[in-house]
């Protein structure tokens, strides 16, 4: 079961009680995914990685919501120098 508890900065936060078991951890992720899929809000900023070769979707909560990887250190990263390459060595296509 779920409860609110308090962090070391004072702010209330939603964690479960106790050690949780498989079925417990698997109906909290089924509670929260229909909870993001059903506010409109939230569903409005579920975006897709722009990634080529990442299948991941985000919750894109920057401030301009203009976020385009699940991650900038790797998705962005891996964008990044490809197009660095591409620069470099024309010849190189966007496979």
């Amino acid at each position: 079961h779920q409860g609110a508890v308090r962090t070391p900065d004072g702010a209330l936060v939603s964690a479960l009680a106790g050690k949780p078991d498989c079925g417990a951890l698997l109906s909290q992720i089924a509670r929260d995914a229909v909870q993001l899929l059903t506010d409109p809000v939230a569903r409005g900023q579920l975006r897709r990685c722009a990634g080529e070769t990442c299948s991941l979707v985000y919750l894109d909560t920057s401030r301009g919501r203009r976020r385009r990887w699940c991650s900038s250190e790797v998705c962005g990263n891996r964008e990044r120098v490809a197009r660095h390459r591409r620069r470099v060595n024309p010849s190189i296509s966007k496979a």
